[in-house]
């Protein structure tokens, strides 16, 4: 009998880490994309600055399919910044809060107070520490009678493992100057949570935005009606946040320019103003695309004459708390990945000028995927459900044999 127990145990081993197995292959399996973390030496909060070919593969301009992850297929907290130059420890304003005269029992309600009508697309929650599964809506006024929607089912994230009996979360949102904010989490008639208070964290001083090259952009050109209409290819699709021209005649100029994304689905208007030769030729936009058109008016003029476009994407990083003896990566590529939140209290630990900066490695296809996605022709799928089948049927027919020998034993005795 104690060699069946054994066997019985090997079995349940075999199958524990293979359900295990199959759950992390199920969580990374999403995400076609993975690089490398480089190494580190020490714990603490670093700084991954992101390639443009890792943001490349992302499926929208908002990153929100970005994640990190360790060896064991665990995903770890992390926030994207464009900013890290603030060369000083950011300072909490806190938002008052304005106190309900009615309440409910279904859900959560604070409105907190942006007095100075601060412009905001960020605001941090203290909360007492929770670990349940609720969804968060943001909406704005300026009157406390007409509320208007922001953003709705941002996911609450649970209470870390540290010793503190509260912490904070970051909630992200188009940026509003709405001088009261309300925060209403949904209870589904469970007990409510309790939020401690709100406000944002501000620098005295920023530094200047940093900017990556992208690759060298193909251009061509079409004139039409005393217009001129540029084609911008840029290969792959790049988050583009500014468009340097090369102006080469005339000399002297005054013309009116819009620039569009139509490297998607629908045509997007990204930029529409003046330029003029006492300018620098910097345009400002923002899209996730392959291919620009940039369209210019010259009317009995002639035609104004660029050489060369430069595109330029905002350096982004990813902050994270990372433990020294571990292996990291950055994942990305999902389109169904959904925005995260985070207990982010390692951000305001020191300046983000303090983080050391750490780069990753080329962009590959993730194994997981490449397990999760087989091709057609060899689809492993019905495989894997005949194996679960086979050691669960192995693992009932040695304990149904333990059993027996046990009821043998029994009557033998007697």
């Amino acid at each position: 009998m104690m060699r069946i127990n054994r066997k019985v145990k090997i079995v349940c081993s075999i199958l524990f880490i293979f359900i295990l197995k199959s759950l992390v292959v199920s969580a990374q399996g999403t995400y076609k994309y993975r690089s490398a973390i480089q190494k580190i030496d020490s714990s603490g909060v670093y700084k991954i600055e992101l390639q443009p070919g890792f943001v490349s593969k992302s499926k929208n301009k908002e990153l929100y399919d970005i994640r990190v992850v360790d060896e064991t297929g665990k995903f770890i907290a992390y926030a994207v910044v464009n900013n890290p130059l603030e060369k000083v420890k950011p300072t909490f304003i806190g938002f008052p809060e304005v106190k309900q005269k009615v309440y409910t029992d279904s859900t959560t309600i604070y409105i907190a107070e942006n007095k100075s009508k601060f412009n905001i697309s960020q605001l941090w929650l203290k909360l007492k520490n929770t670990d349940v599964a609720r969804l968060v809506n943001i909406s704005g006024s300026d009157n406390l009678q007409h509320w208007f929607a922001i953003k709705e089912d941002i996911q609450l994230q649970d209470a870390g493992s540290e010793s503190n009996p509260e912490y904070e979360q970051m909630l992200n949102f188009p940026t509003s100057n709405y001088r009261y904010l309300r925060i209403q989490i949904t209870n589904k008639n469970k007990d409510l949570i309790k939020i401690v208070k709100s406000g944002i964290y501000v620098s005295d001083e920023i530094g200047k935005t940093e900017f990556a090259l992208l690759p060298p952009v193909k251009l061509s050109s079409k004139n039409h009606n005393k217009q001129t209409s540029y084609f911008a290819d840029i290969g792959d699709k790049y988050v583009v946040n500014e468009l340097h021209l090369n102006i080469a005649s005339p000399k002297y100029y005054n013309r009116h320019i819009s620039v569009y994304d139509v490297g998607n689905k629908a045509e997007e208007k990204l930029y529409d103003d003046s330029i003029s030769s006492s300018g620098q030729g910097y345009l400002p936009v923002y899209a996730k695309t392959n291919k620009l058109r940039i369209d210019i008016m010259n009317g009995d003029d002639n035609p104004l004459v660029i050489s060369g476009i430069t595109a330029l994407q905002q350096k982004e990083f990813v902050v994270s708390y990372l433990e020294k003896n571990h292996s990291y990566y950055l994942l990305t590529g999902d389109t169904s990945a959904n925005e995260v939140s985070y207990d982010l209290s390692f951000l305001h630990s020191s300046p983000l000028s303090e983080f050391p900066i750490i780069s990753h490695s080329v962009v590959e296809i993730s194994p997981a995927y490449k397990i999760s996605q087989p091709v057609v022709k060899h689809n492993f799928t019905l495989l894997l459900w005949i194996a679960i089948i086979v050691v669960l049927l192995l693992l009932s027919f040695l304990t149904w044999k333990m059993v027996n020998e046990i009821n043998s034993k029994q009557k033998t005795t007697e």
